[in-house]
């Protein structure tokens, strides 16, 4: 065996520097994310707007003309969905004592039993609906929402 000239273990040095300082062709050649995983971009925080009620009874006035919006609501839901749900929910203004804030959920609560009662009225079984009374602090007098699961 021979041994190899210094010319040829020059250029063979110099090939295998040069093959050294390359690298293979791959997805981060056209996409430097490739491979990293995604981060989460922080969007805008929007306040949960929730469900839409069915109706909204506002008590700005002491006795509101409800009547015929629940019962074309209530005959609505129960003809697109015969076991629907009915959620009446009252909500008052947070009071300045809690004898004050006792004494405004008394009367939501009986609010509360007048629209269920309406509901039952307008086709709805009494299994249908339900009640939930309480303090609120966004809203300025008593209203009621009507929701529909």
């Amino acid at each position: 065996m021979t041994q190899p000239s210094r010319a040829a273990a020059t250029t063979l040095t110099a090939a295998l520097l040069t093959l050294a300082s390359c690298h293979l062709v791959d997805q981060r050649d056209f996409n430097p994310n490739a491979g990293k995983k995604p981060v989460a971009k922080a969007g805008p925080v929007l306040p949960f707007a929730g469900p839409k009620p069915l109706v909204t009874i506002d008590y700005t006035t002491p006795d509101p003309d409800y009547a015929a919006e629940l019962s074309v609501a209530v005959k609505r839901a129960l003809a697109v969905k015969p076991n629907v749900l009915f959620s009446v929910s009252v909500l008052v203004p947070l009071a300045a004592t809690p004898e004050a804030q006792a004494d405004a959920l008394q009367e939501a609560a009986a609010t509360g039993r007048e629209i269920g009662e309406a509901i039952v009225a307008n086709g709805a079984d009494e299994g249908q609906v339900e009640l939930t009374v309480r303090g609120d602090p966004a809203v300025k007098v008593r209203e009621v929402r009507v929701f529909v699961h």
